[in-house]
């Protein structure tokens, strides 16, 4: 993941505005009823409903420092709904109810609250910058936006409309990072109108921060940081335990390259308010890059605990499982982010990258399993993935170009294997034929070592199939060869004496005989 750019977008709406619990709007009690309107245009509020009302601020305050708990929120929400049906035009009563349940993060009855305050006051700024909110959280920015703008026209150069001057600037903040340009003045103004209200707004400072941060790196104007680093330098003056003062601290080191001490801002920002999502997010994906898997884990999850449907903490996560070795639970936040949101895609890559480098166990299925799921992803990818990081002509690829390099490096990884496991046959059938020519050539030398130790011993020739003694062998078949021939000599010998009285005893006639004997006279040899 792109951990700056994850952590910028977590920031747009950090600290976009702190509105706590507010205090009694109204006229004194004197010369008046209470409900009637004043002379100052406000409805007049008795003493006593004052003193209940500040009494109620005390505990909140105390609640919101210790942190909220289920009984905290139950019973100051009760005491201010208690102050409201008491006195119907302390419109701060039921605004508060709403600002507890927020603190408490019980959307349903704060958002509730807030519209029952609207209801008996429509033009209560407060309320309107509250649901605005949450319109913006919930994706709703047109309707956000139609209720700053009523917000903001209830009173222009009230202290209640500084909130939703710094709402509204955190809207066009998002909008000039996505590229709008008119917004980054447009943004610049509503802070100014918000600080020009009231100088000492740590929210306003803090959008201001980032406003400048944002010119800094989305306009290549790098003398934006130092305006950015001396606002961070005014704001921990006023506040220095506003937590999200340090989160801006952290992305401004973070562009020096001071990741470092980039860190620690990011970890000071979550210390000094556990529940501030952004300062989680953020020191989550700076140790990603440090490989820092433990720390990042348990970032991700405090950031999953908060926002538990923020698809990239828990994409965040995955990676981060992934780097301990934990697979398994890698592959749980994919599929989560699959169904939080389908049509991003990205977690296929994610999904098929754990499928070839962590869960692929080398076999030709291995790799075309691989080569599955990273087609799945090509098929389904959006124009964004397709887009190379740095430019057509830059040595980044976009996650498209990388899935189908992944394809080819898995197909020839097949035929690689294939060949390999040929060789690795014909190798063995050569290793047992020479185990074979061994084991007799071993056979062999043992026999002959017999031989030899029973010649020594004086023992009988071997019988068929041992070992023999070639000499004596060629000196026996010599001896029969000249047997052989002197019985044949003998033989024809005795055929020639033979032949020779049979001629004298069958003498020819006269005339005939030297015929004959040229006839029948044998051949000399």
């Amino acid at each position: 993941m792109n951990s700056k750019n994850t952590i910028r977008i977590a920031g747009i709406l950090a600290a976009a505005f702190a509105i706590g619990c507010g205090g009694a709007k109204g006229a004194g009690g004197k010369g008046g009823t209470e409900g009637q309107i004043g002379e100052d245009g406000k409805p007049i509020i008795s003493e006593e409903a004052r003193e209940d009302f500040d009494k109620i601020v005390v505990k909140f305050k105390e609640a919101a420092k210790a942190g909220w708990t289920e009984d905290s929120c139950s019973s100051v929400a009760g005491k201010f709904e208690k102050v409201a049906d008491e006195h119907a035009n302390l419109a701060e009563a039921m605004y508060n109810v709403g600002a507890v349940y927020r603190a408490c993060k019980m959307k349903d009855k704060a958002i509730a609250a807030f519209k029952k305050t609207l209801a008996k006051h429509p033009a209560h700024q407060l309320s309107l910058t509250h649901l605005a909110v949450y319109d913006l959280e919930d994706g709703k920015d047109a309707e956000a936006e139609a209720k700053l703008k009523e917000a903001i026209l209830a009173g222009r150069n009230t202290l209640e409309a500084v909130p939703a001057y710094t709402v509204a600037a955190t809207m066009l903040r998002a909008r000039a990072v996505k590229g709008d340009q008119e917004a980054w003045k447009k943004a610049q103004t509503n802070l100014r109108t918000a600080l020009a209200i009231d100088s000492k707004y740590m929210p306003a400072l803090y959008q201001l921060a980032m406003l400048y941060f944002d010119i800094a790196v989305e306009l290549k104007k790098p003398s934006y940081l130092t305006l950015a680093s001396l606002v961070f330098a005014q704001a921990q003056k006023l506040d220095p335990e506003f937590a999200p003062i340090y989160h801006a601290l952290g992305l401004i080191d973070m562009e020096k390259n001071e990741l470092v001490e980039a860190n620690k801002a990011f970890e000071m920002a979550f210390k000094k308010d556990p529940n501030m999502f952004e300062a989680y997010m953020s020191f989550a994906a700076i140790n990603l890059n440090f490989r820092g898997y433990d720390a990042a884990k348990m970032a991700f999850e405090k950031a999953i605990g908060l926002r538990p449907s923020n698809y990239e903490a828990h994409m965040g996560l995955g990676v981060a499982a992934r780097g301990l070795g934990d697979f398994a639970l890698a592959r749980t936040e994919y599929n989560k982010c699959a169904e939080l949101e389908p049509a991003r895609t990205d977690y296929l890559f994610n999904l098929a990258l754990l499928t070839m480098d962590y869960e692929n166990d080398g076999t030709p299925a291995g790799f075309q399993k691989a080569q599955k799921a990273f087609e799945d992803f090509m098929a389904k990818a959006t124009a964004e993935h397709k887009k190379d990081p740095d430019g057509a002509k830059g040595p980044k690829l976009s996650l498209y170009d990388k899935a189908q390099k992944r394809i080819e490096t898995c197909k020839k990884a097949v035929i690689q294997i294939a060949e390999a496991e040929k060789e690795m046959a014909e190798l063995k059938k050569l290793q047992d034929e020479q185990a074979k020519a061994q084991k007799e050539l071993e056979e062999q030398m043992k026999k002959a070592a017999e031989l030899a130790k029973q010649e020594e011993s004086g023992a009988a020739a071997p019988g068929a199939g041992e070992a023999v003694d070639e000499a004596a062998i060629d000196a026996e078949l010599d001896a029969e060869a000249a047997d052989a021939e002197a019985k044949a000599k003998a033989e024809a010998d005795a055929k020639k004496a033979d032949d020779t009285t049979k001629t004298e005893e069958q003498a020819p006639a006269e005339g005939e005989a030297e015929e004959g004997e040229k006839k029948d006279a044998p051949k000399l040899e």
